[in-house]
Order: C-alpha cells, then structure tokens, then sequence
C-alpha cells in the first residue's frame, strides 16, 4: 500500500467515526474534548464559513490564538478564499464529501478532506481535516524526477527514438519473457545511404533534421507495437515480434519505399536511401549476436549496390569469416615481412636482350605458399595497406638490385608499381627517391586509370619530383577501358605500357592488331616507347615487331621469378 492509499484509508475511517459521533448528538464538549485530542488540524465550518471549532494543531497552522467566529477572508488573499468558499459550498449544499490537494507553501503540501455534518444546533455544517503530506509529495517529486531522468537516458535526444541502452533492456526483457516458449523475432538493420554527403555538402544542422525525418518515417512505416531505436549517426534498429521472414522482408521492403521521394528540409532537397540487412530470432540469442547477424546482412547489402535489403544467411556468415580469416593472415603478414617481389625481365623486341625486369608483388604465405596479387591486392586496399605494401616490396626490390649490381650483374632498368595512394603522400616518394640505387635505372609505373583522375596539387608535385631525379616514369595496363590522352599528355610518361587483354587475342583478332598498332603510333609520334604486355609467343613478337614496339613482356619468353633465378638467368645471358 503507497502513503496516498493509507492516507485516503485513514481519512476515511477517522471522518466516518466523526460523522457518526456528529449523527449521534452526543454532547458539544466531549466532541470538542475528542477532537482537540487530534494531532492532526481539524476544524469545523457553518453556512457562513465561519469556523466554529478548531483544534490546538490548526490554530497553530493559520497562526492565530482564537479563530471562532473568523472565515478564511481574514487571513487569506480573496482569489484563494473564494476556492475555499467554492468547496464549502460544494460539501454542505451537496452533502457529498471533498478531498482537494492544496500547496500552503513553496515546499508545503497539506491533502484537506471535508465531509458535511450537522452542527449541535442542527444546522448543517462541515469538518475537516488536514495532513501534512510534504514529505510524501517531495518523495514523489523526485521519484517523478528518477522517473523523468531515466526516460531521458533511455532516449535518443534529437530523434526522441529509444537509444541504445534502451534497446539493450528492451531485448533483455523479451527474452525473459519468453525463457519458457522462444518467440520469433526478427531484427532490421538500416543503415542510411551516402548520409555524410549530406552532412559534408548541406551541414549538419540540415543532417540533423534528415535525421529527425528518417525517425519520423520509420515509426510511420511499422506497426504501432514494433520497437524503433537508433543506435548510432545514422543507424536504426527495429525489433519485430511474432514474426515471420516473409513478415520481415515486407517490412524492410516497406521502410525502403518510404524512402522513395526526396526530403525537403528548409529550401534544401535532400534524397535519401537505405539499406537494410535482416535478422530472423526463433531461438532467443542475445541482442549482440543477433546486431551481428543483421549487421553482416546489411554489408552486403551496401556491397550489393545500396538502397537494398538482404537477409542474414550460413553462407553469408560462411563468407564472412572466411574474409576476417584472410584480413587476420594479411595483417599479420605485413608485420612479419611476408610480402617481397618476384621479378619479371623485359625484352628488346629485336634482339630479344634483357632491357630491365618489373618488380611484382608477391604473398609468401606460411601455409598456402607463393600468392600473386590477385589473392592480396583487395585486402590491402579494404585493409588501407597499400601504401605499406608499396613501401615493403620496393624496399626489398631496391635491395635486390642494389646486390646484384654489387655482384656485377647488368640490369638496365627496374620498374616498380606505385599505387594513387603511395603518389597521394610526400613520404613514399623520399623513400623512393631517397633508397633508389641508381635513379636513371628505376622506372614506376602508374596505372592507366590514374589517368582519368585530376591530379592534385601533392600528386602533380610528385610526378614532377620523379622525373626530375632521372626516375622514369609508365604507364601501366593503358587500353583497359579507361585511357586518356588527355592524362597522357599531362602526366608525360617515358613509356607507355599495352594492356595484356590487348596483345594476347592480337595473333587470332584483326581488330586487336589494329588497335595495338595504333597505340605504338600515337605513343611513337609523342616521342613515348611501347611495352607489350602479356606476349606469349614468337607470334605475337613478330606482329609486336612489325608494329615497331620496342619492348615485349610475357610468358611465353619468361615468367615471374625468383632472385635467384632472375640471378641464374643473368648469369646465362651474360655468358
């Protein structure tokens, strides 16, 4: 029982005793003796609001020795004693009782309760009595104020969505309820699309009031008894129960339509989109493994092209932590220098001499052996390595040919691939040009796709600091799909390199034969040389010839190799 309900309790029993010993004409003193035992202020009022009796305790309240005879308009301003009056009125007139909670203080609160009873001489009259329940409203208040602070804490405070400590409990609380009976559930992770251009281009203020709208539209979009939360900048959860798969795809699908028109935020048209990833719960897992499993859904849904949803599945976790697997392998790898260059040599197209080899990156793994780029290349760059890989394979190359050189070996030129990363920092390029053994024998290549790119001003500033220490520069894969002229001309290569997909199909296919002549053309009539990549055969060198390019690279005249075997074939030649 709370104090409000004993309280009320005891009211109730006290003011029925008094109504009966009032009903029972007993004698006026020993009603009055009774009362005035009371610690409690009571009083009694005629017709005309004048009290004709009060205790000890409530002259002591109004703070007067003698109140018979007197109303409260003696003491109390006219719009409080008018309410007073009110309720008088209210209780003899309609023989009901009253029970009003009035503030007699800035941190006084008494709770009055008046019942209609008949005075001695027969007249009708009231009673009442007060209790102090200022301890018992100052309990409440801060309990409304525990109350109040805890929803604050459990709130998002611009979406007004629950938050994540929220959520948390939330989850909690469904899986106690169904400890017994596992219920199904499911979990939509949504994620917005592109929302930091927003922020980056319109402001955050404007950002913020996206944010505000997406809320909005998510809890127009599912059911009213479906939990909404958000979780981070621009991630939102919503817990379904009672669900199905099906269920959970119509509600994603749902909030992604919702999305369908463009916000209009002040003047500002903002268009937003989402991606979803699903999670289906019919075993109680915890809240952390099931945001996991919705989290690894809504990557590959961004992966898959944004404004999407895709469901959370065994072959999708299968993928996943295979992927985790090899970044684990990849990251400790770079630390344990397991990445070093193979070598492949470069022909005069004539003469068939070794006119210099391309330092290729290469993977020693400890368990699945030598691994080519293509097994590494995307982990370096999800992994953002690809400036260290850089540094690693060109530190070692340069070490390679500075030993072999020291060992009276004849090596033309070295070239080494340097990604936009690497050409984006001044540091690569002092490593560069600080640890190249011979600057007039390095060549770096830089992939044709650089090209499409407007340098900026650190790049451009790279480029020129290259060539002007004798570094030679390529062009990697040019004909891959993205060649520029443009670019070529700006970036002022010494030599232009044939994509492979070109060369090869050049002994069977007229139109690759025209087109990779016109390339030694052009690259002939801006004073650039050529290098054919991807040359497999006596064929291909003798078109390559013909065409008058002056450099071939492939499989069919040497593969990627070793040092040591690059120094075994030095040494062959050189005999």
């Amino acid at each position: 029982m709370t104090l409000s309900d004993y309280k009320q309790q005891s009211i109730a029993q006290l003011l029925n005793n008094i109504k009966s010993i009032a009903t029972d004409n007993l004698e006026p003193a020993f009603f009055q003796t009774l009362l005035g035992c009371l610690e409690d202020p009571v009083f009694v009022k005629n017709t005309r609001h004048e009290w004709v009796f009060a205790n000890e305790a409530f002259h002591e309240l109004i703070g007067c020795n003698d109140l018979i005879g007197k109303t409260d308009a003696d003491f109390l301003p006219a719009d409080q004693v008018q309410q007073f009056y009110d309720g008088d009125d209210y209780v003899i007139n309609n023989q009901t009782s009253l029970t009003q909670e009035e503030q007699v203080g800035e941190e006084c609160y008494a709770l009055v309760k008046k019942i209609p009873i008949y005075l001695p001489d027969n007249s009708k009259g009231l009673f009442g009595i007060i209790f102090d329940i200022s301890q018992y409203r100052k309990v409440q208040l801060e309990v409304e104020k525990l109350k109040v602070a805890k929803e604050q804490s459990l709130s998002d405070p611009l979406t007004g969505l629950a938050n994540r400590r929220y959520l948390d409990e939330h989850y909690t609380q469904l899986n106690e309820k169904t400890d017994s009976m596992p219920c199904a559930r499911g979990i939509l992770h949504i994620d917005l699309d592109y929302f930091k251009e927003i922020n980056d281009t319109k402001g955050h203020s404007v950002g913020d009031a996206v944010l505000v709208n997406v809320a909005r539209v998510l809890r127009n979009s599912v059911r009213p008894d479906d939990f909404v939360a958000r979780v981070g900048g621009d991630e939102f959860v919503i817990i379904i129960e009672k669900t199905t798969e099906e269920i959970l795809e119509k509600a994603a699908q749902r909030v992604i339509s919702a999305f369908a028109e463009p916000m209009k935020i002040g003047e500002e048209i903002c268009a937003v989109s989402v991606s979803v990833g699903i999670a289906f719960d019919n075993a109680n897992q915890s809240l952390c493994q099931m945001l996991k499993l919705a989290d690894l859904a809504l990557y590959r849904a961004k992966n898959d092209g944004r404004n999407r949803f895709e469901h959370f599945s065994i072959p999708l976790l299968q993928q996943h932590e295979s992927l985790r697997a090899k970044r684990d392998e990849f990251r400790a790898g770079m630390k344990d220098g397991q990445f070093f260059p193979f070598y492949q040599p470069q022909f005069d197209t004539k003469t068939l001499q070794i006119t210099g080899v391309e330092a290729l990156a290469r993977w020693n793994h400890p368990v699945r052996g030598i691994l080519p780029p293509a097994a590494f290349l995307e982990l370096a760059a999800a992994e953002r390595s690809l400036i260290d890989l850089d540094r690693q394979i060109i530190r070692v190359a340069f070490s390679d040919v500075r030993q072999l050189i020291n060992n009276g070996y004849s090596l033309p030129s070295l070239s080494v691939n340097v990604s936009s990363q690497s050409l984006s920092t001044h540091e690569m390029v002092d490593e560069i040009c600080g640890l190249s053994p011979f600057p007039n024998q390095i060549c770096v290549e830089l992939l044709e796709s650089m090209l499409l790119d407007e340098p900026d001003g650190i790049v451009s500033d790279n480029l020129a600091r290259i060539k002007n220490m004798g570094i030679s520069l390529d062009i990697d894969d040019f004909g891959s799909g993205h060649s520029s002229f443009l670019g070529m001309l700006e970036a002022k290569p010494d030599r232009v390199k044939i994509d492979r997909r070109l060369v090869i199909p050049m002994v069977e296919s007229e139109k690759h034969r025209r087109l990779v002549q016109s390339i030694i053309l052009i690259a002939d009539s801006l004073g650039m040389q050529t290098v054919a990549e991807g040359v497999e055969s006596e064929q291909h060198r003798q078109l390559l010839l013909q065409y008058n390019c002056n450099v071939i690279q492939g499989f069919g005249f040497a593969k990627p190799m070793h040092l040591d075997d690059l120094t075994k074939l030095l040494t062959r030649k050189a005999a």
